[in-house]
């Protein structure tokens, strides 16, 4: 039974976000994490039987859920319900996650030729992508913002070196640089202005513990960097993360509390979208054409969406055929969406195909897969037919303490992927 327990936390990195917040019992991510902590309760008690069924309700609320599908596949194993083993993992790889057999030697009595077929479909490389940008420094590029009718302008955040770059085929220059210890976690691009998110960072260079810097937006001229404007939060300490330029208003991530906000026709004011409490890690945001639904991907429950009109909330079921975890950016073409998914390996890009009123997410289809051509992607956005993206952000040359393996390494990448209607 000890055996089993270390497994499935061993696998639990595979949707845990970066910022861990207080999430609400009473959410669907609550009720989650709550079934499950009684689950494996259950198995160190012995009673399978009742784990099993708590492990079901837990499914039922996160279908996509790798850590439980490998649980119940194990406790079934040791039931000796091979049928029922095979089946919860005809499941798990039919949503596109791998397995280590070498690690999971409980389930090679039942691996079969159609097993494997699909765990090689699921680690094999697929799709091409063309390179728009290389940014041969240590940079660490996280956000994009591009003007594709102005001479095909990309603009980067630069985590390492605390800037924005903007890339075009004439050459590179950098827009603006900010203060010591501080970098852009998000762009977008509104009304011939650049909007950014900052925040300090300790992968920044110059970053000094003992001076914290308030996060803030700030709207700022892409010509030449002259910054336009610039607001805080003065009541909470927050966090900015990932950003939105919306049809009409900004939406913006606090990292430290796992909340959206808005700014309400990109003027003067922050609100709360979103509150604390039912996401554990927001990180993409899309928005449909006429500006009235929002999806915000949480990185460990999904996505969830938000009736901008009526102020509601719900959260989407994964398809039978896809997982919609471990997604760091969504972005919109047509009724559907283009997303990252760096929480699991191989990283991918992924079509998530939409009902036309965003109710449901209908299936999954992969765009990219490569550990070749992918490497801790980050953030990327829709123009016309095409999606850009950071396809080699940088991030995977940092330990585990976040500090540089080397100062040497691989550019990060800008990719393209060509998209059909």
């Amino acid at each position: 039974m000890r055996h089993v327990v270390k497994l499935a936390l061993a696998g639990l990195w595979l949707a845990s976000g970066a910022h861990a917040q207080t999430v609400d019992p009473a959410s669907d991510l609550g009720q989650f994490r709550t079934l499950r902590g009684d689950g494996m309760t259950a198995l160190q008690q012995g009673d399978a039987a009742k784990a099993l069924e708590i492990f079901d309700k837990a499914r039922a609320i996160l279908p996509d859920s790798p850590s439980i599908a490998l649980l119940q596949a194990q406790v079934y194993m040791q039931q000796k319900r091979t049928d029922d083993a095979k089946a919860v993992l005809t499941d798990y790889l039919k949503r596109g996650n791998v397995l280590d057999l070498a690690k999971s030697s409980d389930f090679t009595t039942l691996w079969d030729s159609a097993l494997e077929d699909q765990l090689q479909a699921n680690e094999a490389p697929f799709g091409a992508i063309r390179v728009a940008a290389a940014l041969p420094d240590f940079v660490i590029a996280e956000a994009l913002a591009y003007e594709p009718h102005n001479a095909q302008v990309v603009y980067v955040s630069g985590i390492r070196g605390g800037n924005i770059l903007a890339e075009a085929p004439g050459g590179e220059r950098q827009v603006i640089k900010f203060r010591p210890g501080v970098a852009a976690f998000g762009l977008g691009l509104h009304d011939g202005k650049l909007w950014a998110s900052t925040a300090q960072s300790r992968q920044t260079e110059g970053y000094d513990a003992s001076k914290p810097v308030t996060s803030k937006i700030v709207a700022i001229n892409p010509a030449d960097g002259a910054v336009i404007s610039t607001m805080t939060d003065a009541k909470v300490a927050r966090e900015f993360g990932h950003l939105l330029a919306g049809k009409d208003d900004l939406y913006v991530i606090d990292n430290n509390h796992g909340e959206v906000l808005r700014l309400t026709g990109y003027g003067a004011t922050l609100e709360v979208l979103v509150p604390e409490g039912y996401m554990d890690s927001p990180q993409g945001l899309a928005e449909n054409e006429d500006g009235s639904l929002l999806i915000v991907s949480d990185f460990t429950s999904g996505l969830y969406r938000v009736d901008l009109k009526a102020g509601s909330m719900t959260r989407l079921l994964a398809p039978a055929d896809g997982n919609l975890l471990g997604l760091s950016s969504i972005a919109r073409y047509g009724h559907d969406l283009i997303a990252i998914q760096n929480g699991f390996k191989p990283n991918r890009v992924l079509r998530i195909r939409m009902s036309a009123d965003w109710t449901q997410a209908e299936s999954v289809e992969t765009l990219l897969r490569s550990e070749k051509l992918l490497a801790q992607p980050s953030q990327g956005l829709v123009a016309d037919d095409f999606f850009v993206f950071v396809a080699k952000s940088q991030w995977s040359h940092l330990d585990d303490q976040g500090n540089p393996r080397a100062e040497t390494v691989e550019p990060a990448l800008v990719g393209v992927i060509k998209l059909t209607p």
